[in-house]
């Protein structure tokens, strides 16, 4: 669940912007507030997770 990206997909510097509008927010730093209410870290954390696991 905390994934929203399918494997092997690229990962674009967008990509908390673009998962909010896939999901419904209106307000990317509305999803980064709930998203870190949620996970207890910013998206940008799993973003920098996923980068370098991609790298």
């Amino acid at each position: 669940m905390r994934s929203m990206l399918p494997s092997g997909a690229r990962i674009w510097p967008n990509l908390a912007a673009s998962a909010a509008r896939r999901v419904g927010y209106e307000s990317p730093s509305q999803f980064s507030r709930e998203y870190r209410r949620l996970f207890g870290a910013p998206p940008r954390e799993d973003i920098t997770l996923l980068r370098s696991a991609a790298g």
